[in-house]
């Protein structure tokens, strides 16, 4: 085949996959507060009651120790198992309402932001998981080779003491970081992550520390303790 027909048939392919696979989506809200302990109680009791009625699948909330935008801030995620979940809850219903009036005049929603899971999320949540996330939010223009590399980190990594890191990736689809994407790091708790952390200066992470800069402009990084709250 030439290769301007191969070419019609890989776009032909990916639009056939783009329509018959609906990816998973996340919301993100960050959120204000000065009783960071009280919204979490709040979450973990308010969860099983508003999750349902907007189509969540697995939600939890993230309280970070570096890198917030501002003092305060808190970050309540909702998993989906489809895009069309992600913008269909009713966020109105009455149920909702009575629970969200409980923490209304305790914080203060700051941003609401929209993602797409670039590789699977979520999987084997619990209600009480626990895990900490090291963040980094990237530009690149080369959105596919950046996965591919980050895949391979995921390897290497988990060949040299590190099985229980994972490597995850988002498209930030709304708000001031839009058309970046967000590479979450995630350990099982504070103390591995940092392990992992001091593990880049190791030999089998040298070679990825000199490839990334050639595929990403960094733009943001934040460290964060999550906790899940609801999984269907």
């Amino acid at each position: 085949l030439g290769e301007k027909m191969k070419k019609l048939i890989l776009i032909a392919t990916s639009i056939v996959a783009s329509l018959a696979y609906a990816a998973p989506a996340m919301n993100v809200f960050t959120i204000n507060t000065s009783d960071p302990m009280g919204y979490m109680e709040w979450a973990r009791e308010s969860a099983p009651i508003t999750s349902p009625s907007s189509n969540t699948s697995a939600a939890g909330v993230c309280l970070p120790s570096y890198g917030a935008e501002e003092f305060g801030d808190m970050y309540y995620f909702n998993l989906f198992e489809s895009h069309a979940d992600s913008l269909s809850g009713n966020y109105y219903d009455p149920q909702v309402a009575a629970e969200i009036a409980k923490i209304a005049n305790k914080r203060t929603v700051r941003m609401v932001d929209h993602y797409t899971p670039m590789s699977p999320v979520g999987e084997g949540f619990e209600v009480g998981m626990t895990y900490s996330n090291y963040n980094l939010n990237i530009y690149t223009k080369n959105p596919q080779a950046y996965m591919e590399a980050i895949a391979e980190y995921e390897a290497a990594a988990q060949a040299n003491g590190f099985e229980d890191i994972t490597l995850s990736a988002f498209q930030i689809n709304t708000g001031n970081y839009t058309g970046q994407i967000m590479v979450a790091t995630q350990a099982p708790n504070a103390k591995r992550l940092g392990d992992f952390i001091d593990a880049r200066g190791e030999d089998w992470s040298t070679s990825f520390g000199n490839r990334f800069p050639k595929l990403r402009k960094l733009k943001r990084g934040f460290i964060m303790n999550c906790e899940v709250v609801y999984a269907k």
